[in-house]
């Protein structure tokens, strides 16, 4: 069989929020986006037992766990709550460079903004979000296949929407895990409405044709968040983003646990060109007894996506890939990826992602690795070899702004 022909689901998030339920029969049923905005900031919104406003400006609300969206999907309606996964805490590594450091989770959020017990932090959406997201909704959203031949550096994003361009730069290897790390660094590339940007890593199964995924890092989008600051993000499908998932915890599936840390999150400080680098080490981990998929900031468990949620990655991921992606209306000039300049010009200049991790298997050799580029005169990515201390293999990628002109 020519195993050319196998072609691998995944989905790294772009700018629209597709609010879906998935039923018993895996029938979708969406939120109705002809509900006034006042219904549906009631569905998604829960009441909140307390609420802060950040530094930055952000509402966050203390909301009962047992109330909380992730509970309104139907596949969870008995689902038992996992308090923390039973597995060890996760690995903690220091930056030896006085110039770079990992975000703490005081850094994202003052310690006298806290929830009682009982109850998780979630960032409330406000009317404007909702406004700007019909206007994501024409955007469209990416469902990305990789070939797995190693030669795709003239990779081509499959998109069939011809008013968006997509443009992806990422290492992927096809190696059986169950789950993935990084250390990625912070930078704001500068993205204007119409355009989206992100730095993020993914692991991926597959259902025959339709793809189950989940993505996290960061990302930069005005049609999602109303403002261009860099937020720590996540995307959830399973069937490639047709009619399941979601960003964050737009939609019933996440469950949050953490009181500390939330999906949507502003992080601050970033990286500056030749300046001061800053860091935020995030993984996503499979715990074995339950199936369900964790995610950490730091060795702060954030929350879990259920397996009830997916199809084969319930039985662990096949793929895994890390690197950034960028998506800009046809019309509108492209964004930067990354830091806004080429992976070759190296540390402190490029965005870095340190500490390339797969769980449950051994990370691959610099030759496994698909270099998978869909615009290399743009947005590329190079392996960068082991870094010294403990932070493993590494990798830089990226590409200036406005590159249509580029040929």
């Amino acid at each position: 069989m020519d195993q050319m022909a196998i072609l691998l689901l995944m989905v790294l998030v772009l700018l629209v929020v597709p609010y879906k339920l998935v039923q018993g029969s895996e029938a979708a049923l969406s939120l109705d986006q002809n509900l006034s905005t006042k219904m549906r900031l009631e569905l998604i919104n829960k009441p909140a037992i307390k609420s802060f406003v950040s530094q930055y400006g952000d509402i966050l609300d203390c909301v009962e766990i047992r109330k909380q969206l992730a509970f309104d999907h139907p596949l969870l309606k008995n689902h038992s709550i996992q308090m923390k996964p039973n597995f060890d805490t996760l690995e903690r590594r220091k930056m030896n460079d006085k110039s770079s450091s990992v975000l703490t989770l005081s850094q994202l959020l003052p310690k006298n903004m806290r929830c009682p017990k009982g109850t998780v932090l979630v960032k409330r959406i406000q009317e404007e979000d909702l406004i700007m997201e019909k206007f994501s909704n024409s955007l469209g959203r990416m469902r990305i296949t990789f070939p797995t031949s190693n030669n795709s550096s003239n990779f081509v994003c499959p998109n069939d929407d011809p008013q968006v361009v997509h443009e992806i730069a990422a290492l992927v290897t096809s190696t059986q895990n169950t789950g993935a790390a990084g250390i990625i660094n912070l930078w704001n590339p500068g993205v204007k409405p119409g355009q989206y940007s992100d730095a993020s890593f993914f692991v991926i199964s597959e259902d025959g044709s339709v793809g189950n995924g989940i993505v996290t890092g960061w990302a930069v989008n005005p049609s999602l968040y109303s403002d261009s600051s860099t937020r720590l993000y996540t995307y959830w499908t399973k069937d490639g983003g047709k009619s399941t998932g979601c960003f964050n915890g737009l939609c019933p599936g996440f469950v949050q646990i953490s009181q500390k840390v939330t999906l949507g999150v502003l992080v601050q400080p970033v990286s500056t060109y030749n300046g001061d680098q800053y860091f935020m080490k995030i993984s996503i981990k499979q715990e074995v007894n339950t199936k369900n998929w964790w995610l950490f900031y730091g060795d702060e468990g954030v929350g879990y996506w259920p397996k009830e949620l997916f199809g084969t990655l319930a039985n662990g991921a096949a793929r895994a890939g890390w690197g950034g992606e960028i998506s800009n209306l046809a019309t509108a000039p492209a964004p930067g990826m990354g830091s806004g300049h080429f992976p070759e010009e190296g540390p402190k200049k490029a965005c870095v992602i340190y500490g390339l991790t797969l769980y449950g298997s051994v990370i691959p050799k610099e030759n496994e690795f698909t270099t998978t580029l869909s615009k290399p005169n743009c947005y590329r990515a190079i392996y960068a070899g082991i870094a010294a201390g403990e932070f493993g293999r590494y990798m830089y990628f990226g590409g200036p702004p406005d590159c249509t002109s580029l040929t």
